[in-house]
């Protein structure tokens, strides 16, 4: 268990609340990828004093949540709060990065219930706003409203994580200090089964017909060479550089269709 001194604690409560803050306004940024948990895991183990934890606990919430994407009408859960408050807390009850994940899926959910409860009626707000400025002709209000949708609309729910680190994290380490011996194991167990949940939810979306029989190559190749996943990488690219200097219409790579001078009706222009 660590224990912080009251302006430590402050200036990582302060901390914390700019990284979240930065990386819920991506959208307004572009798209640098800051919001995934292989980002902002080592910036929070910086922010908290341990970076090697930091990335360790980063890159396990990643595979948590590399099958979590937007589809539809569904949400994933908030993995910028999770990820910030799971890693945050952990380092600072000095746990491993099962407790990064048991702590950290919970409060992504929670923050997304409250993210989607409060942050999109105001987004509502703003685009019946816009509707009317463009409909009066007013660019210059459209693209000042449309701006200041995302802050104010996120901007609410901002101030939550640093406030949840600064009244939770002594809460946090003492749960965890006096946790029996039989529950901390059952998270350990539990966090070593969510990457692996996380990566089959990613397996399954990508995996077709074309692709699966290198997928399951290079697992292989893994598993009885030795070789690192570096050197596998390395070497498929070899295989593709290969492939598409044969030729062999893989991946697209066929022969080019000429076109002939013969009308096609109303699709001349492809």
């Amino acid at each position: 268990m660590r224990r912080r001194s009251m302006s430590t604690t402050i200036i990582q409560t302060i901390l914390l609340g700019l990284l979240g803050l930065f990386s819920n306004a991506e959208w307004f940024l572009g798209t640098c990828y800051i919001q995934r948990p292989l980002i902002l895991g080592p910036l929070t183990g910086l922010i908290m004093g341990d970076l090697q934890a930091g990335i360790i606990m980063g890159a396990t919430m990643e595979l948590a949540f590399a099958g979590a994407s937007s589809i539809g009408g569904y949400d994933p859960p908030d993995m910028i709060s999770g990820t910030i408050l799971g890693v945050a807390f952990a380092i600072h009850s000095g746990a491993g990065p099962e407790m990064a994940l048991t702590l950290g899926i919970p409060i992504a959910t929670i923050m997304l219930l409250i993210s989607n409860s409060v942050g999109y009626p105001i987004l509502q707000i703003f685009a019946h706003m816009m509707d009317r400025n463009i409909a009066n002709g007013n660019d210059k209000a459209f693209q000042r409203n449309f701006i200041l949708s995302g802050f104010v609309a996120w901007g609410v729910t901002s101030p939550l994580l640093p406030l949840a680190y600064y009244f939770g994290s002594d809460k946090v380490t003492a749960l965890v200090g006096n946790m029996p011996e039989f529950i901390s194991t059952g998270m350990d167990i539990a966090g070593g089964l969510l990457p692996a949940m996380g990566f089959a939810m990613l397996a399954r979306m990508i995996m077709k017909k074309d692709v699966a029989p290198f997928f399951f190559i290079g697992y292989f190749v893994v598993a009885y060479s030795g070789m690192t996943t570096t050197g596998v990488a390395l070497f498929a690219i070899l295989i593709l550089a290969v492939m598409f200097t044969m030729k062999k219409g893989v991946f697209g790579a066929g022969k080019a269709t000429v076109v002939t001078g013969e009308k096609g009706g109303d699709f001349d222009e492809f």
